[in-house]
C-alpha cells in the first residue's frame, strides 16, 4: 500500500485563513508605521530613550512571524486535514462477449452429444475463467441474436445458457455469418461501457469476442476480414474455440414449433455433412489478434482460459494492513494546539518581569 495521503475536508478554508493571516500581518505593519510616527513626534531617537522603555522604531519581526504562523495553523485546523489511504491499483477489467454458433451445422454429433451442447459446456467453462469480469452473450447463425450486454452478473449469463437449444434460431435463418456476429458483438461491447465511473479510475477495459463455433461457413473471406478490421479499430480482440472434428458428421434437427425437424439435407437432397474448419477459425483468431483453441484439446482450452483470467494486483502493490505511526495523529488538534502555543508565546513579548523594571529604574537614577 502506498503512503497515506493528506487531504482536507474543506480546502477553501485554507485560502480564507491565508487571506486573514495576510490582513493581520498588514495590520502589524500599519501599527509599526504609527509607532514610528509617534516616535518622530516625541523628538526622535534621542528623546525617545528618555520617555519610552521600548524602541518605537523597531518592527516586531518575531511577533509578526509568530502571529502569521498561528494564523496559518488555525486555517489548517479549520480545513480539517486528515490522512487517507493512497488509492490502490485497480486490476484491469475484461469485457467479453461469448458468441455461440446456433446454425444447423452445430447439430452434428461428432462432438458428444452434439456440437451445440458441447459449445454450451465450453461457454460455461469460459464464464468460470472470466469470473469477476464483465461477460455478455450473443447467439448467431445467418443473423445475430444478442441476449445480454457485458455484465458482472455471470449467474444471469449461466441462466441464459440453459435456454440455448437447437430451435432457438429460426428455420428461416440458414447459414453462418461470423462478420455479422462480430459487428453485433462490437455494438454490445460499446453498450454501457461508460456507464460506471470508478475512483480511482481504472485503466481502459480489455475488450474481446470469443467465438464458439465449428467455423463451417460459406461467407466470403473478404467480409470476415472487413469485420475483423472494424473490431481491431475498436480495440477488440477476437478469440475462437473450435467445436467438432475435421472428419465431420451428419446433422439432425429436432422437431420444434414451426420446425419440421429431421436430417439436414444438402442441395442434392442427400443427408448433409459438416466438418470443423480449423483454418477459418485460425484466420479469425489471427485477424483479431486473439488465440485459437480446439475444444477437444485440453491444453488449448487451458491456455485460452489462462489468457482470459484477469491479472491480479502485483505483490509489491498489494495493500498492507500496517499503516505508518504518524498517520494516526489528529491533525486538527495538533494544529490548533500549535496556534495557541504561538499566540501565547507572542503575548510574552509584552510581559516585563519586576526585577527587570527595578534594574532599569535604578540605572535611570
Amino acid at each position: 500500500m502506498g503512503a497515506p495521503a493528506l487531504t482536507f475536508t474543506d480546502p477553501s478554508l485554507l485560502v480564507i485563513g491565508a487571506a486573514l493571516t495576510a490582513l493581520v500581518l498588514v495590520g502589524l505593519w500599519s501599527h509599526g508605521a504609527r509607532r514610528r510616527r509617534l516616535a518622530h513626534f516625541l523628538g526622535g531617537r534621542r528623546a525617545l530613550d528618555r520617555v519610552s522603555r521600548g524602541d518605537l522604531y523597531r518592527f516586531g519581526v518575531r511577533r509578526a512571524l509568530l502571529l502569521g504562523l498561528a494564523g496559518l495553523a488555525l486555517s489548517g485546523a479549520a480545513a480539517d486535514p486528515h490522512w487517507t489511504d493512497a488509492p490502490q491499483p485497480v486490476a484491469p477489467v475484461k469485457r467479453a462477449i461469448i458468441a455461440i454458433d446456433v446454425s444447423a451445422s452445430m447439430q452434428a454429433a461428432d462432438a458428444a452429444p452434439t456440437r451445440l451442447a458441447r459449445a454450451v459446456s465450453v461457454a460455461r467453462q469460459l464464464i468460470d475463467d472470466l469470473e469477476g469480469q464483465e461477460v455478455g452473450l450473443l447467439l448467431y447463425a445467418g443473423r445475430s441474436y444478442p441476449l445480454a450486454p457485458p455484465t458482472r452478473d455471470v449467474d444471469a449469463i449461466r441462466f441464459l445458457l440453459g435456454g440455448v437449444a437447437p430451435t432457438i434460431a429460426s428455420s428461416y435463418d440458414p447459414g453462418t455469418l461470423m462478420s455479422v456476429a462480430i459487428d453485433e458483438s462490437t455494438a454490445l461491447l460499446a453498450w454501457g461501457a461508460d456507464s460506471v465511473v470508478a475512483l480511482p479510475a481504472p485503466p481502459p477495459p480489455e475488450q474481446m469476442i470469443i467465438f464458439v463455433t465449428d467455423g463451417d461457413s460459406d461467407e466470403p473471406d473478404s467480409a470476415l476480414d472487413e469485420a475483423l478490421a472494424r473490431a481491431r479499430e475498436a480495440g477488440i480482440e477476437v478469440h475462437a474455440v473450435g467445436i467438432g472434428t475435421e472428419a465431420g458428421g451428419g446433422m439432425v434437427m429436432p422437431r420444434g414449433t414451426y420446425q419440421m425437424g429431421g436430417p439436414v439435407l444438402d442441395a442434392s437432397g442427400r443427408p448433409g455433412r459438416s466438418s470443423l474448419d480449423p483454418s477459418r477459425l485460425q484466420r479469425l483468431a489471427a485477424g483479431g489478434d486473439g488465440r485459437y483453441a480446439n475444444a477437444e484439446v485440453v491444453q488449448d482450452l487451458d491456455a485460452l482460459g489462462a489468457e482470459l483470467r484477469a491479472p491480479t494486483v502485483p505483490p509489491e502493490a498489494a495493500p498492507s494492513d500496517a499503516a505508518p505511526a504518524w498517520a494516526g495523529y489528529d491533525l486538527p488538534f495538533l494544529l490548533g494546539a500549535l496556534a495557541l502555543a504561538l499566540i501565547a508565546l507572542e503575548s510574552l513579548f509584552d510581559v516585563t518581569l519586576p526585577r527587570l523594571v527595578w534594574l532599569r529604574t535604578r540605572e535611570a537614577t
